[in-house]
């Protein structure tokens, strides 16, 4: 994998050639400070166009408190309550300041990005020029990746180490990454909102510009559909690859991702480098770099033969992964260790 081929499977580098076939998509380029924010460790912080969606609320929203008498049996205003009224005025005032000091703030930016909400209804979904913010759906309204407002968007993008992965190490697999001159020209990628049924979503891999492998996108789980309508899945994907992507797309070899909804109707997704930073899903990049492999088309055939998902560590403590899957026996038998003393103290 070289890095002039990573950098023709970035959105913005194919999306115009193939935009009859995919999601309708808006590309916004990301400025330098809005690089640089994303990038940033510590607090997550929204920026200041965030606030108004926090609370946009109205003076008449606070009728239902009722009246207040602020006076004292006397009829006199009370002057401790005066005064303190306006301490906490002036503690209230030097804290939103201060608020104000340690947030960013992006008009421009952010304006494009909520008149690009608007155009899609007030739903969309992110990305950025290879990748989108999968990892973070725990963060996400409803575990999704939908986006509805500019907070949701920030919170995912900042949220994300695939999101930080393309910002800082898109070349990391590279054969010539040490010698690259490539400039990134990075970009927020909105797109219509589409519920996708998972079972429908396909990877593809093109060896020599020739589909060798399409494998099951959602290797966590089982589809029954998919083992009866194997044949027309492959010939709905063979035939849109051969007339819409095989003389069209510049890479040699690649990977492409695909939804199949109903017999005859194909949507492209993504394109994705064809290497290890993409996932091989039911195969193997060893068998997938072998020329002389015939072409196969791998899926789930019961639910025995699923997998975790593999982003399920991004949501969870480590421990509970590594204790789920086995992966660290040494955490494994301390668990053990500590049920059975837990038993013995019980039983006396």
């Amino acid at each position: 994998m070289l890095v002039e081929d990573v950098m023709k499977c970035s959105f913005p580098n194919w999306y115009t050639r193939f935009e009859k076939v995919t999601i309708k998509s808006e590309i916004i380029p990301l400025p330098k400070p809005v690089l640089e924010y994303l990038l940033e460790d510590g607090q997550l912080v929204l920026p200041v166009e965030c606030n108004k969606e926090n609370y946009d609320g109205i003076e008449e929203d606070y009728d239902d408190f009722g009246d207040t008498d602020w006076t004292d049996s006397g009829g006199q205003t009370s002057t401790a309550v005066a005064e303190s009224s306006t301490t906490v005025a002036e503690s209230s005032t030097i804290s939103a300041e201060d608020s104000e000091l340690s947030q960013k703030s992006f008009p421009e930016f952010s304006t494009e990005v909520k008149s690009a909400l608007d155009r899609f209804n007030g739903q969309m979904f992110c990305k950025l020029n290879w990748s989108s913010p999968k990892d973070a759906t725990w963060i996400g309204f409803n575990n999704s990746l939908k986006v509805g407002s500019l907070s949701q968007l920030y919170l995912l993008l900042k949220s994300s180490d695939f999101i930080t992965n393309d910002l800082t190490l898109p070349f990391k697999f590279c054969e010539d990454k040490e010698n690259a001159s490539e400039r990134v020209d990075y970009a927020l990628v909105l797109r219509k909102w589409v519920d996708v049924n998972p079972g429908t979503e396909y990877r593809c891999f093109v060896v020599n510009k020739e589909l060798k492998a399409i494998s099951q996108r959602d290797d966590a789980s089982f589809y029954d559909h998919i083992p009866k309508q194997q044949a027309s899945i492959k010939q709905d994907i063979f035939s849109f690859f051969h007339e819409h992507i095989q003389h069209r797309f510049a890479c040699t070899n690649y990977a492409f991702d695909v939804i199949r909804s109903r017999k005859d109707r194909v949507i492209l997704v993504d394109f994705n480098p064809f290497g290890e930073t993409t996932e091989s899903l039911f195969f193997t990049w060893e068998e997938l770099r072998d020329e002389a492999r015939e072409f196969e088309f791998r899926f789930a055939t019961d639910s025995s033969g699923v997998q975790p998902s593999p982003y399920r560590h991004y949501s969870l403590p480590r421990d509970f992964v590594d204790l789920s899957t086995g992966s660290d026996p040494a955490k494994l038998i301390d668990f053990l260790n500590l049920r059975t003393q837990n038993e013995e103290s019980d039983s006396d």
